[in-house]
């Protein structure tokens, strides 16, 4: 009998170090967890979003029947270097031995940098510059416990290591990526959901797709960032237009929300990422959010990606489900799986009538050839293939 050896996978690094909970009354959870962590004096930071709309008060409501105090907030995170240094400040005044980040993204990563900075002895965020995160000996307490309330769609990164910081003066923004500014638990509740337009889905919920689907295809030895992305794929393709056209369902944004931090952490467990670099570098030329961003650009990226290799094939699998792909021909499984992304973008996009091309974000076709360069110098993936000027301006060109 002939035994088939198959080749096993690489070596890889999988990470995910964060306690994720959801559902309806989630938030009840939070003085326990930080109970659990020995804290019982957080600090509170928000942006006006989740002031405004009443966020933070059914967080005192949570606290008030506990010994939990809550001694202190700031409420102007916009996610810029000077509300990491207020809030590192007033965390040290204070005396406060936990953080607590409500609301959108930028409230997410000034939590997760201000962590980052505590945990490194930093005052100021400029003293970052310069100085590799890796090198730096001098740690102040790296056990701060950090708690993440998404108020809006979450952007990926809440369960990931990575951080991003964004000085609109300077045009200029920070990628951290290190374990100090990982949050001990991130908490998605009804209460903190409820005013959600289905545009902000699309583009989230398309975002997640790409996130997913690259976290599948760039992870080809990671089985478990896999696992993580094939799960998120599916709640995708399953649950996004049911929650836009539905918004007051709770279970259909709870499980979008899920699945858009599983898409985060398998996206973010790829190594270097040549649409992650172009999303990055289109958001911050153009003012955009990186997820709308990246949902304008997928679809052509990977249409260019698609080949004759397996991993493309088995995109399928979490696409359109187990029957699609048996009863699909092997060598038509990757054409069929492009097929099925593009059908469900158009779907998504003409419900939500989202911007599908970059002209309609105020792209400019000159400056492709800086944002080409820009794309290159910054690339640390193992596909270098792609990593060239001509790829990444005829996809640009492509998307535009």
């Amino acid at each position: 009998m002939n035994t088939e050896i198959k080749k096993l996978p690489k070596t890889f690094t999988f990470s995910c170090p964060t306690k994720l909970l959801g559902g309806s009354n989630a938030l009840d959870n939070l003085p326990f967890e930080m109970k659990e962590k020995g804290a019982a004096r957080p600090l509170v930071v928000m942006d006006e979003y989740a002031l405004r709309l009443g966020y933070y008060r059914e967080l005192k409501r949570v606290m008030k029947n506990d010994d939990v105090v809550i001694v202190g907030t700031y409420a102007k995170a916009t996610g810029e270097p000077k509300d990491c240094d207020a809030v590192v400040k007033r965390f040290k005044e204070l005396d406060c031995d936990c953080i607590v980040g409500l609301g959108g993204g930028g409230v997410i990563n000034v939590a997760k940098a201000a962590k980052l900075m505590l945990g490194q002895n930093r005052s100021a965020f400029a003293s970052f510059e310069g100085d590799s995160v890796a090198r730096q000996q001098h740690y102040g307490n790296e056990n701060i416990p950090l708690f993440l309330l998404p108020c809006d769609m979450p952007g990926g990164t809440e369960a990931t290591t990575r951080a991003r910081i964004v000085d609109e003066g300077a045009n200029l923004f920070y990628n951290f990526d290190s374990r100090r500014t990982c949050a001990t638990a991130v908490i998605l509740d009804k209460r903190l959901t409820d005013r959600m337009p289905a545009t902000a889905m699309a583009v989230s919920g398309l975002g997640a797709l790409a996130m997913g689907i690259e976290g599948f295809v760039d992870n080809p030895d990671n089985m478990i960032a896999q696992s993580y992305a094939t799960a998120a794929i599916n709640s995708v393709m399953t649950m996004l237009l049911p929650a836009m056209l539905h918004n007051g369902n709770v279970r259909y944004k709870l499980t979008l929300y899920t699945a858009i931090i599983n898409a985060g952490v398998a996206y973010y467990n790829v190594k270097g990422s040549i649409v992650r670099d172009i999303a990055t570098e289109l958001s911050m030329r153009y003012k955009i959010d990186s997820q709308q961003a990246l949902q304008i650009v997928f679809p052509y990226y990977y249409e260019t990606r698609m080949s004759d290799e397996r991993i493309f094939k088995g995109i399928l699998m979490p696409l359109a489900g187990e029957d699609v792909y048996a009863s699909t021909n092997f060598n038509a499984r990757d054409k069929v799986a492009l097929d099925r992304i593009k059908e469900f973008w158009e779907k998504v996009t003409a419900l939500a009538d989202i911007p599908t091309k970059l002209s309609k974000v105020g792209a400019k076709q000159s400056d492709f050839p800086s944002i080409a360069q820009a794309v290159i110098e910054r690339y640390r993936g193992s596909a270098k293939e792609f990593s060239n000027y001509t790829y990444i301006t005829e996809l640009l060109e492509k998307a535009f």
